[in-house]
C-alpha cells in the first residue's frame, strides 16, 4: 500500500506538472546560483563535501505550497565540475557495496542497494516539493565513465556519470543526462560523505523506499566495513578554486547555463607528507649495449581517516646517469605522434603509431580498480627543440596526454627528462618501461661501475621538491674498450692504368672506443684524374654547398650500438655526397665529406667533414687527413661502426700501373686518445698488357765549338695509356761534360726541406705536363748537396695557386765512362704526357763541349725501367744547330 501510495502521489505530481502553465521564456531557463562547502579545509584531508545549486525561477508562475516559483521549462542535463584535486575513491567501498541497477530498480519491491554502498544524501527540490534522497556509489558502466553515483529522484531512477576532464586540468565532471522532463527541478544540495562507512552516518542510512514515506533519520544501521577515506581534498593550496554547474533545458538541450562558486580555499599544504622515491634498472648490464630501462617511482601513503593524503607530484624532472645515452640505431624507423594524432586537449582516445613509442606505462591510483596502462610516444621534432615527448594513457575511462620532454646536454649526451604539471591525483606508484632489444632507445655506458640517477618531485603543495640520487650497476661486458679498428679497400677493377671507383670502409666492434680522426694513406700509384672537376671552396667548403660538378664519391656510414646500427643516409632522406675542394690546411686539395645528419623523424642538418689531401712530393703517395669526426650531434653520441667512402665519379680514381703488392693504410686516432693503424692489401691486375714506349729528345743551343757552353733542352714524352716511368738513367755523350768551375751555390738539404734555395743554386727550369691535372706543374732545377760526390739534380715542380701540388725529382749526377750520367732511381707511379728540362749555356751553363759538335753525331743512353716492370734503352741524337751531318733537325 505504500509504495502503492508513493507512486499515486508521484504520478498525480506529474500531471500536475505537465498540466503546469508555461507562460515563460525558455531562453530565460539557467542556472542561479551555486554555493560549495567543506567540513574541513585542510589539504589532504577527508571532508563532508556540500554542495547545492538553484535553477533560475520565473516569477511569473504561480508559487507552490513552498512558496517556490517554477522553473521557465524542464531540465534535461546537470554537468557539475568539481575543482582539480578533489577526487573521490569508489574502490574502498569495493565491488560488493557497490549498488548495482538492478537493485537501485528494486526500491518498488521494498528492496534497496546495501548500505555499504551509500556515500551521501541530497535533498532535491522540484516545483511540487522538496524530497531527500540516499546518494548510492553503483557499478560504474565502463567506457569513459569511471564511476557512477546513483538516486531515486521520487520514483525515477537517475544516474550521476562521474568523467574526467581530460582536456583541461584533470578534475572530475558528474554530469547528469536525460533527467526526467516531468519534473521541474528548482534545486538540489549534495553532501557527500568523506567516509562513508563512518558510524557518524549511520541514522542516515534511509532506503530509496523509505524516503518516499518522509524517511530523514534511519534506524542505525552500520555499513558492515571499515571506515576508509572516499572523498579526498586537494594537496595544493593558495590558488583559487571553484566549482561550476552548468544546466541545459529540454527544449534547448545543446545551450547550457553555467555558474560558479568559490570553493573553500585549501589550507594547511605545509603538513602534509611528501616522500617520492625512485628505482632505476637497466633491461641489458652489458657496457655500451643497447638497453632499455625499468623506472619506478614510488609515491607510498598510509591508510586511515585521520592520516592526511600525501602531497600530490607535480613536476618529475630525472637526469639520467653521464655516460647513459641516446641511441641513434634506435631512430631507423621511429615515428612520431602528432598532435592531431595524439589527441591532445581532446577527451579521445590517442592515435599514435606504434612505431613511435618509447616506452609502456602503468599508474597506480586507489581510485581507479586496477593499474591505468599507457605509453610515451615521441612527439614531432621542432627547431632547437627536437626530443618532445608525450605521456598517454587512454584506460579506464581517462585520457591523459602530458606533453614532456628529453634534454639532451649537446656537450656530455647526458638525458635529462621533464614532465610538467602531472595530474593532481593521488598516485601511489608509477612504472615506465622503455623499450630492450637490439632497437632500444639507449646506450649503456661504455665502461663498467654504479651509475648515479638524480630526481627531483616537486609537489602539488608548494612544498620544497625532494631530490635524490639512485644507482645502478653495469657490470657484463667489462673487458671492452680496446680500439683495433679494421679497413677494407680496393678498386672495382684493379686493371692497370685504367680508371676504377675505389672504395674503402672503416670498421669498429661494438664496445670498443671511437674514432676521432682519420689519415689515409692510398697505394702509391692510386691517383685521381681532376681534370674537369670543379673545386668546392671558401664558404661552400665549410657548409657543404659544394657545386655538383665538385662531386667525386659518396659517403656511407653506419652508427650506434648493437645488431643493428643506423645507416646514413636512410632510405628517402637526403643523399651524401664526397666533393673534391681546394688547398687547406697546407695541403694542395681537400675533399668535402657531406653527410645528412638525419634519422627517423630528426633532421639535424648536414654535418661537414673536411680532409686535407696530402701528395708525397717524392713517391706521389696520396694520404687524406680528416678533420675531427663528430663525436656527438645535438647531445646524441656518435658511435662508428662503419665509415664507407666510394669514389665513383666516373673516369676520376686512376689505378697504378705497377702491379707489385701494395697497402691502404689507415691511421684512426681514437676518442680517447688511443692510436692504431690498420692496412688493407692492394694490387694490379694485368700490367703486362701495358704498353711501353717513352720518347726522349735532346737538343742543344748555342755554342758548338770545343769549349763553348750550350743551352740544354731535354723532353720527354709518353704516350697514353701505357705504363709509367719507374726509374730512368741518362747519360750524355762525352761531347758533352760537366764544367765544376760554373759550379756556383749549392743548396743544402736544410735549405730544401725549408724551401728556402738561395738563387745562386737554381741551374735550369722544367714543366710537366700530366692529364690528370689542366694546369702544368713547373719549377726550378736545383743543385743539392748530396752525400755523393757530386751534387744531386733536383728537379721542384709545383701547380699553380689553385692546384698546388708538389713534385720532387731527385736525380744523382756522377760521371760512367768519362760522361755525364744522371738517374732518377724514383719516380712517381702517376702519367706524364710531357717533360721537358732546360738549362741555361754561356756563363750559367753546366755544360761543356768536349768537341766540336758538328763534327759528328752524338749520342745519349737512356735507359727506362717502366712501373709495369718493362724495360727499355734509347739512344737519342743530340741536335744542335750545326749544318750538314751535325745539324739535324729536332725529333
Amino acid at each position: 500500500m505504500r509504495r502503492a501510495s508513493a507512486v499515486l502521489s508521484a504520478l498525480a505530481l506529474a500531471a500536475a506538472l505537465f498540466a503546469a502553465p508555461a507562460a515563460a521564456a525558455p531562453q530565460d531557463f539557467g542556472v542561479e546560483s551555486v554555493k560549495a562547502s567543506l567540513t574541513t579545509a585542510q589539504a589532504g584531508a577527508h571532508p563532508d563535501l556540500t554542495f547545492s545549486f538553484d535553477i533560475k525561477r520565473d516569477p511569473s508562475s504561480p508559487a507552490n505550497p513552498f512558496g517556490e516559483h517554477d522553473s521557465y521549462t524542464a531540465t534535461r542535463n546537470v554537468r557539475i565540475e568539481l575543482p582539480p584535486g578533489l577526487i573521490g575513491d569508489p574502490n574502498v567501498l569495493g565491488a560488493p557495496q557497490q549498488c548495482t541497477v538492478q537493485e537501485l530498480l528494486s526500491f518498488e519491491s521494498g528492496g534497496s542497494c546495501p548500505n555499504g554502498s551509500q556515500v551521501g544524501v541530497t535533498r532535491i527540490s522540484i516545483y511540487d516539493g522538496p524530497f531527500h534522497e540516499p546518494v548510492y556509489m553503483m557499478a560504474p558502466p565502463g567506457g569513459d565513465v569511471v564511476a557512477r553515483l546513483g538516486i531515486v529522484a521520487l520514483i525515477f531512477p537517475t544516474f550521476i556519470d562521474i568523467r574526467v576532464r581530460s582536456e583541461s586540468d584533470y578534475g572530475l565532471i558528474a554530469e547528469i543526462s536525460n533527467a526526467s522532463a516531468a519534473a521541474h527541478l528548482i534545486g538540489a544540495e549534495t553532501t557527500t560523505w568523506g567516509v562513508p562507512a563512518d558510524p557518524s552516518h549511520d541514522t542516515e542510512r534511509c532506503t530509496s523506499y523509505e524516503v518516499a514515506f518522509g524517511c530523514l533519520v534511519s534506524p542505525e544501521r552500520p555499513p558492515g566495513s571499515r571506515p576508509l577515506p572516499f572523498l579526498t581534498n586537494p594537496t595544493r593550496c593558495g590558488v583559487p578554486l571553484e566549482m561550476r554547474v552548468a544546466v541545459s533545458s529540454w527544449v534547448e538541450p545543446e545551450r547550457f547555463d553555467t555558474k560558479s562558486a568559490a570553493f573553500p580555499p585549501i589550507v594547511g599544504c605545509n603538513k602534509l607528507p611528501f616522500g617520492p622515491q625512485l628505482t632505476i634498472e637497466p633491461t641489458n648490464h652489458r657496457a655500451a649495449a643497447p638497453t632499455g630501462l625499468d623506472m619506478t617511482l614510488r609515491l607510498p601513503a598510509s591508510e586511515g581517516v585521520n592520516v592526511l593524503e600525501p602531497a600530490q607530484v607535480r613536476d618529475i624532472r630525472i637526469d639520467l646517469p653521464r655516460g647513459l645515452a641516446t641511441n641513434p640505431g634506435s631512430a631507423d624507423g621511429l615515428g612520431t605522434c602528432s598532435v592531431e594524432d595524439v589527441r591532445f586537449g581532446k577527451r579521445e582516445d590517442a592515435h599514435c603509431p606504434d612505431a613511435a613509442k618509447l616506452a609502456s606505462t602503468e599508474f597506480e591510483i586507489p581510485a581507479l580498480p586496477r593499474r591505468m596502462k599507457g605509453a610515451i610516444y615521441l612527439r614531432e621534432p621542432e627547431p632547437g627543440n627536437p626530443f618532445r615527448i608525450w605521456v598517454v594513457a587512454d584506460d579506464l575511462g581517462a585520457h591523459v596526454k602530458l606533453a614532456g620532454q628529453l634534454q639532451l646536454d649537446k656537450a656530455t649526451g647526458q638525458i635529462k627528462s621533464v614532465v610538467l604539471d602531472a595530474p593532481q591525483a593521488p598516485v601511489r606508484e608509477v612504472k615506465l618501461l622503455f623499450k630492450s632489444g637490439f632497437r632500444a632507445p639507449l646506450l649503456n655506458p661504455q665502461s663498467c661501475g654504479a651509475y648515479l640517477s638524480h630526481y627531483e618531485f616537486t609537489p602539488w603543495s608548494g612544498n620544497p621538491a625532494v631530490k635524490g640520487d639512485t644507482q645502478m650497476s653495469i657490470d657484463e661486458g667489462c673487458d671492452t674498450g680496446g680500439f683495433a679498428p679494421k679497413l677494407s679497400a680496393g678498386a672495382t677493377d684493379p686493371a692497370a692504368g685504367q680508371h676504377s671507383p675505389f672504395l674503402f670502409t672503416l670498421t669498429r666492434e661494438d664496445g670498443e672506443q671511437n674514432p676521432a680522426t682519420l689519415s689515409l694513406s692510398l697505394p702509391p700509384g692510386l691517383v685521381a684524374t681532376l681534370t674537369g672537376v670543379a673545386r668546392c671552396e671558401g664558404q661552400a667548403a665549410e657548409t657543404g654547398a659544394c657545386p655538383p660538378n665538385s662531386r667525386i664519391g659518396k659517403v656511407v656510414t653506419a652508427v650506434g650500438a648493437g645488431a643493428a646500427p643506423l645507416w646514413v643516409p636512410q632510405p628517402g632522406k637526403r643523399p651524401t655526397a664526397f666533393y673534391l675542394g681546394g688547398p687547406y690546411k697546407g695541403a694542395p686539395l681537400s675533399t668535402i665529406a657531406v653527410v645528412p645528419a638525419q634519422a627517423g623523424p630528426f633532421d639535424f642538418g648536414d654535418e661537414v667533414v673536411r680532409n686535407a689531401i696530402y701528395v708525397d712530393p717524392t713517391t706521389g703517395q696520396v694520404t687524406a687527413r680528416s678533420d675531427p669526426l663528430p663525436q656527438i650531434i645535438e647531445g646524441v653520441p656518435i658511435a662508428y661502426r662503419a665509415i664507407h667512402v666510394d669514389l665513383d665519379r666516373e673516369n676520376f680514381t686512376l689505378n697504378p700501373t705497377s702491379c707489385k703488392e701494395k697497402l691502404t693504410t689507415a691511421a684512426v686516432t681514437s676518442s680517447k686518445g688511443a692510436f692504431a693503424t690498420a692496412t688493407s692489401r692492394f694490387r694490379a691486375a694485368e700490367c703486362e698488357k701495358l704498353a711501353f714506349k717513352p720518347r726522349l729528345s735532346f737538343r742543344l743551343f748555342g755554342p758548338t765549338n770545343r769549349g763553348g757552353h750550350p743551352k740544354l733542352r731535354a723532353t720527354l714524352r709518353m704516350p697514353e695509356g701505357g705504363a709509367n716511368v719507374a726509374a730512368t738513367s741518362v747519360a750524355l755523350p762525352h761531347s758533352e761534360f760537366l764544367d765544376q768551375g760554373h759550379i756556383r751555390t749549392v743548396c743544402t738539404r736544410v735549405q730544401f726541406a725549408a724551401k728556402a734555395c738561395p738563387e745562386g743554386s737554381v741551374y735550369g727550369t722544367a714543366t710537366a705536363k700530366t692529364p690528370l691535372f689542366e694546369e702544368r706543374l713547373e719549377g726550378p732545377v736545383y743543385l743539392r748537396s748530396s752525400s755523393h760526390e757530386l751534387p744531386d739534380l733536383v728537379v721542384a715542380l709545383k701547380g699553380p695557386a689553385s692546384l698546388p701540388v708538389e713534385v720532387n725529382l731527385i736525380g744523382r749526377v756522377d760521371s760512367v765512362n768519362g760522361g755525364i750520367r744522371t738517374t732518377f732511381e724514383t719516380l712517381p707511379d702517376a702519367p706524364v704526357s710531357e717533360f721537358t728540362l732546360q738549362m741555361p749555356g754561356g756563363a750559367k751553363g753546366l755544360l761543356q763541349n768536349s768537341t766540336n759538335l758538328c763534327a759528328k753525331v752524338n749520342r745519349a743512353t737512356a735507359k727506362f725501367s717502366a712501373q709495369s716492370g718493362k724495360r727499355t734503352t734509347l739512344h737519342p741524337e743530340m741536335q744542335n744547330g750545326c749544318k750538314g751531318r751535325g745539324g739535324r733537325k729536332e725529333g
